[in-house]
């Protein structure tokens, strides 16, 4: 303001200054008569006429009549302008700096607002994640889904389940007609609904609930929860998710839950909210195939795979896989598991071989999908960027081909693990005609087993084919699997089938 007071005392200034030397010019300009009372000689006169003379010939070239009213008028019109000029000038600085002083105003109070939800939000999330906190108890159990770079099962730090108030927004839940039932707290957050399940939980519940982190998944991070009274479960909370609507989101999870396989891991639960998705499943007490297969390998400690117990493995996979072809609703484009790999098939307290992790390519953002999921590694997307329903087949030969080298696939190392391409190693090996170096050292001393180990390694080459039409259907898959007979008795010291360098053959990397 300072700046424009002097500003506006400058326009005074000069404003004065033009109308002092329009003044003086009028004055110089105008011819002085002198009267005729007057005498004797004045000389100042004569030259200021003859001034008036010469400014009169110079214009017009004659001496101008009249007492000069042409030069007064310039300045008289000059004056008014100038000061209405200045008069507008500052009207419209004053409406500027109005304006600018309300947009501040607003500005500051929508930044307090801003800061004041920010900090509202916070606490609640330091309340909830707190209230985790204070129930959770450390444990150690067999891990679902991870494993370390050493190929042991991995026990993350224990990290609570913590659902923030936004995502505990009011959610409407409906009931399906298969007896699907919502657990809803009395706060009106977002519920938990049960699909043919007994589970009957709160949500308070599962936030009490002691919480070991299993890992980070393809799909997002896993938490095995202990209830302080009911069973242990698993929550898988969901990323990267596609832009999904809550009605198409419920739609894609029942489709889910509609697959009933005694080999498949049933998918008890979900959570619904704008910013958190939460998915319910059965806790497998035993772990996974990847770390039943290379865990404490060449130790003491290493509990035997023998073959009868990967072929009954390799007939359940076979088996949940041909149901999910048959019956599940995957979309065209999509395989229906889409992600078949070791870590994804569970060993329950019996160890049954229940698999794991799908349906969910359906709610996964394409390029999420295309970077994480085994069938997107096959040939035919490395070729024309397309997979099928014969990518599990594919991702399905891999695993029949880790189930009998023992040795870790590059197409599903977990992160950080250092893995072979299996299919070329074997292609070589059964080109070289080195066969019987191909087998684990576990079963490969097993002499009564040499004809099935055989059958299911040309089963497995046959799934591997870079052709999809070349690949056989999951039902014939199945056929031949189940015609490999199980053997009656399993013998630990024949080593007929191999060479004393048979366990020390490693795949090219």
């Amino acid at each position: 303001m300072w700046k424009f007071l002097k500003l506006f005392l400058l326009l005074l200034l000069l404003q004065k200054c033009c109308m002092a030397e329009n003044d003086r010019d009028a004055v110089l300009k105008k011819p002085i008569v002198p009267r005729k009372n007057l005498s004797g000689k004045l000389p100042i006169i004569k030259r200021l006429e003859i001034l008036s003379h010469v400014a009169n010939d110079t214009t017009s070239g004659q001496p101008k009549d009249g007492d000069g009213d042409g030069h007064e008028k310039p300045a008289k019109v000059a004056l008014p302008l100038l000061i209405m000029a200045t008069v507008i000038f500052f009207v419209v600085l004053l409406f500027i700096s109005i304006y600018y002083y309300k947009k501040s105003k607003n500005l500051e109070a929508d930044l307090m607002v801003i800061k004041k939800q920010k900090q509202k939000k916070k606490n609640n999330n330091n309340n909830f994640t707190q209230n985790s906190r204070d129930h959770s108890r450390s444990s150690l159990n067999h891990s679902q889904n991870g494993v370390d770079q050493s190929g042991e099962r991995k026990i993350a730090v224990r990290e609570p389940i913590s659902i923030t108030a936004t995502t505990m927004s009011e959610e409407s839940t409906e009931r399906s007609n298969g007896g699907e039932a919502a657990a809803a707290d009395a706060g009106g957050r977002g519920k938990l609904t049960f699909l043919d399940s007994d589970l009957r939980i709160e949500l308070d519940d599962l936030l009490k609930a002691s919480a070991e982190g299993l890992g980070k998944g393809n799909f997002g991070n896993c938490y095995k929860a202990m209830l302080e009274e009911g069973p242990t479960v698993v929550v898988k909370r969901l990323r990267d998710l596609r832009a999904l609507s809550r009605e198409e989101f419920v739609a894609h999870i029942k489709s889910i839950a509609q697959n009933k396989h005694p080999n498949l891991l049933p998918l008890l639960g979900y959570y619904y909210a704008k910013d958190e998705k939460l998915l319910l499943y059965k806790f497998a007490t035993n772990g996974n195939l990847y770390t039943r297969i290379h865990k404490a390998k060449g130790t003491r400690e290493r509990n035997p795979f023998r073959w009868n117990a990967r072929l009954s493995v390799a007939r359940a996979v076979a088996r949940a896989v041909e149901y999910l072809h048959l019956h599940s609703a995957a979309a065209a484009g999509i395989p229906p598991h889409g992600n078949l790999k070791s870590t994804n098939v569970l060993l329950d307290d019996s160890d049954t071989v229940l698999l794991t992790d799908y349906g969910l390519a359906s709610l996964i953002a394409p390029p999420i999908t295309a970077q994480r999921m085994v069938s997107y590694r096959s040939p035919e997307f490395q070729t024309y960027k397309k997979v099928c329903a014969k990518s599990d087949v594919w991702s399905y030969g891999c695993l029949l081909l880790e189930l009998l080298t023992g040795r870790v696939s590059s197409h599903s190392a977990p992160a950080g693990v250092n893995g072979a391409d299996l299919c070329s190693w074997v292609h070589r090996a059964v080109r070289e005609e080195w066969t019987a170096e191909i087998f684990d050292a576990e079963i490969s001393a097993q002499k009564s087993a040499s004809q099935g180990m055989l059958r299911l390694l040309q089963i497995a080459i046959r799934c591997c084919e870079k052709s999809p039409e070349k690949r056989p259907e999951m039902s014939d898959v199945v056929r031949e699997v189940e015609m490999i007979r199980v053997n009656e008795t399993e013998d630990d010291e024949d080593l007929s089938l191999t060479d004393n360098s048979a366990s020390s053959q490693t795949p090219s990397r």
